[in-house]
């Protein structure tokens, strides 16, 4: 009897945990459909009184959210691809040597991860303007896979200790060189487990705003986090409803992608816990 009712205890407590997070996303929903006479009022309704498209068409028609969506998705997938290829390489290497002293640089690399993004944003407005590089979209690319990397590699090097050694040895009498193992033994074996970086390097890129602040002040340059900030900062009356609206289109890419990769997500979460 304790049992059941710590069970009915323990799914009223995860369902008022899913109202809290899940309110925010639908009142953010219905607010992108609402008028303005829905939302400055004293008693806002649940749902609009006139639904309308109206907001969504001022997103794409007026606001340059189009263009500000085609450079979030051009940097979140090109600091992704980049976070990819040189995490699984150096984790690879740091792996192999397996010894104290690639403890202690896996060590110092995870401690760059701790440095909070807003100490790093002078240094990197300086470099980046003594290259002539502001208000460039490659160079956010860098600074977020810069950032992005050292926890990357972190979790690339659980990955790769949970592959058992006499793989690589079997191999090795096979005749594999170091490449061979990279590319046809170690890679292969953590291909799910990589989705988790994918995810967790795309939404940083996608949803980072105080790096692109600083280094893009040019208008058809912005990213989406920008756009929608500028849009309140730029305005006698904040557009709440279209804001709600860039909002949800924000949130599409990365709940398809998550809905996707979920069932790699849950593996590559627990790759690594017990090795062999």
């Amino acid at each position: 009897m304790k049992e059941k009712i710590h069970n009915v205890i323990f799914r009223l407590l995860l369902l008022v945990l899913a109202v809290m997070f899940v309110f925010p996303i639908f009142w953010t929903l219905t607010m992108s459909f609402k008028e303005r006479t829905d939302i400055f009022t004293s008693t806002p309704p649940l749902f609009p009184s006139t639904w309308t498209l109206k907001n969504f068409q001022e997103v794409f028609g007026t606001s340059g959210a189009f263009t500000f969506f085609k450079n979030s998705f051009f940097v979140s997938v090109c600091t992704t691809v980049l976070v990819i290829i040189f995490s699984t390489t150096c984790a690879y290497g740091l792996q192999r040597l397996s010894g104290r002293s690639s403890e202690r640089l896996s060590g110092m690399i995870l401690m760059l991860r701790m440095i909070p993004v807003m100490v790093m944003t002078i240094p990197f407005y300086l470099l980046f303007k003594k290259l002539g590089w502001i208000n460039s979209l490659p160079a956010l690319t860098l600074c977020y896979t810069a950032i992005s990397l050292p926890l990357a590699i972190w979790l690339c090097m659980g990955f790769y200790g949970n592959i058992p050694d006499s793989i690589y040895e079997a191999a090795v009498v096979d005749g594999a060189g170091e490449f061979q193992l990279f590319w046809k033994v170690g890679l292969p074996l953590i291909a799910n487990s990589i989705v988790v970086i994918v995810l967790q390097t795309f939404f940083f890129a996608w949803n980072e705003l105080t790096l692109a602040m600083v280094l893009i002040n040019k208008d058809e340059n912005r990213t989406m986090a920008v756009g929608i900030k500028y849009w309140a900062a730029n305005t006698l009356e904040t557009p709440y409803a279209r804001m709600a609206a860039a909002g949800m289109i924000c949130i599409v890419p990365t709940v398809i992608i998550t809905i996707f990769a979920q069932n790699y997500l849950v593996k590559g979460f627990v790759s690594g816990a017990v090795k062999g």
